[in-house]
């Protein structure tokens, strides 16, 4: 004997209607994020690298002195190369090749360099490299082959981002 049943009625169209929307999740559409930071305020660098073109070079100034040419990379959120005001700090250390932290005893500290300033940050960035330019002077001459770990500091609105690098001294 078969059975035949009956097409849905009116009220079962709209009780499948109701239990696809409600699983399906039937949401009002919300507004875009936005940021709250006022232009100007906030920062738009995410991290920094030191570039690998970073090297040990003469230093004309003093007669067989020797300095680090170093280029230092901040970049947005988007991984862009970006041209921001901050304050930049660089510290030199001996690498320490059997410990966790390569950085051992600090040799040099340079006083920071504020690129706050317009003309100072125009003074530095360097537009065909997409960069800042530093050359830090050291104050002693360093072994030849021997290690270091250069290390710079980016602080922008109370926030820090720092790399590390290490270079060898070759004359």
């Amino acid at each position: 004997m078969k059975t035949y049943r009956k097409p849905f009625s009116v009220f079962g169209w709209i009780c499948v209607t109701a239990a696809i929307m409600v699983i399906a999740g039937c949401q009002t559409p919300r507004d875009p994020v936005r940021s709250d930071a006022v232009p100007g305020e906030g920062s738009s660098i995410q991290r920094i690298r030191i570039s690998a073109i970073t090297e040990f070079v003469p230093n004309p100034a003093a007669s067989g002195g020797t300095q680090v040419k170093t280029l230092v990379d901040l970049f947005n959120a988007l991984g862009s190369p970006v041209k921001a005001p901050c304050v930049l700090r660089f510290e030199l250390y001996e690498f320490c090749p059997v410990s966790s932290d390569p950085r051992g005893p600090r040799l040099l500290l340079w006083p920071d360099r504020n690129l706050n300033d317009p003309d100072a940050n125009d003074e530095h960035w360097k537009e065909f490299l997409r960069g800042y330019e530093f050359m830090l002077p050291l104050d002693f001459l360093p072994r030849q082959g021997s290690k270091y770990i250069l290390e710079a500091t980016c602080l922008v609105n109370q926030r820090r981002y720092h790399d590390l690098f290490k270079m060898q001294y070759q004359p």
